[in-house]
């Protein structure tokens, strides 16, 4: 009886031995073959190779992400690990901007090797306070006492008209002239968020076409101040500030609106072309990283 478990139980292991070798099997009708291993359902693969690299005396490969805090330091970074096919990859989102370094890129041309691209640096470029304090209140309405409060904490950004002559910016003057209005100083912005007194007088006209007989109604308001005379408010403002921390100045146009709606004045101002400030502040980092690199930078995002 004995004898016959002992039969029994080899054959057992012999027939999962057998089941638990490479198999080879066509996977076309081309003839083509490839190995699989075939296993009983419920059973899991666990891979060997995590276990045996614990006792590695070093590492096979580099991986890993460096986040970097400042641009110089990314690209010695970069310079540190790079080789002849490392790329870098520019993320333009005004609001997450970030340059993103693959020292082992896959190598150049279609016949090429693949690597890993498991090495990488990162960037994150640090929006300045001030970028993010305007374009974080840029198009919202505000009500009097909030816009003072807004205009006296962020007074510093807010430049003279005449301060890197202004008449002579073809830019500046052609869209004072286009919106056919005058910047306003640091003093009149201050004074205007402060208090401002504003009467709305409606008048109703009417138009009477003789040949059809038709009336036209016109409705004309015009705002006036405690004395009477008609308002005139500045409708443009400029202001300096870095997008990036630590980065160069740029001069903004700001336009400025108010509402009038009972009795309660509301403020709004939209940043000019705030796009195209923030390209040009991007595409100089990226020019920077260029040249320090020496690598191609692609706008995009890594595979």
């Amino acid at each position: 009886m004995k004898e016959l478990h002992k039969q029994e139980s080899s054959a057992v292991i012999e027939e999962l031995k057998s089941l638990y070798k490479p198999q080879t099997i066509e996977v076309d009708a081309n003839g083509n073959k490839a190995q699989v291993l075939i296993t009983p359902q419920g059973l899991t693969i666990t891979p060997v190779k995590p276990f045996a690299d614990a006792y590695l005396k070093a590492p096979e490969r580099r991986k890993g992400t460096a986040e970097l805090f400042e641009l110089n330091s990314f690209c010695a970074h970069v310079n540190r690990f790079k080789d002849k096919d490392s790329a870098v990859f520019a993320n333009n989102n005004m609001e997450n901007p970030s340059l993103t370094a693959v020292l082992d890129y896959h190598c150049e041309g279609s016949d090429s090797s693949p690597r890993f691209g498991e090495h990488r640096a990162l960037y994150k470029f640090p929006l300045s306070e001030e970028w993010k304090e305007w374009c974080g209140s840029n198009g919202k309405k505000m009500s009097q006492g909030d816009f003072a409060y807004f205009i006296e904490n962020n007074i510093g950004s807010v430049r003279h008209p005449n301060d890197g002559d202004t008449e002579n910016d073809s830019d500046l003057s052609s869209l004072a002239k286009l919106l056919g209005g005058v910047f306003a100083t640091p003093n009149q912005l201050v004074t205007l968020s402060r208090g401002l007194q504003v009467n709305e007088n409606a008048r109703v006209k009417s138009a009477n076409n003789l040949s059809s007989g038709e009336t036209s109604l016109v409705y004309e308001t015009e705002h006036t101040d405690e004395h009477g005379a008609p308002i005139k408010v500045p409708n443009l403002f400029l202001i300096t500030i870095p997008v990036f921390n630590s980065g160069a100045l740029y001069r903004v146009a700001v336009r400025l609106r108010y509402r009038l709606r009972g009795g309660e004045i509301s403020w709004l101002y939209e940043m000019y072309r705030i796009d195209k400030v923030f390209e040009d502040a991007f595409n100089e980092a990226c020019e920077t990283v260029r040249k320090e690199t020496e690598l191609p930078l692609f706008v995009g995002r890594p595979e």
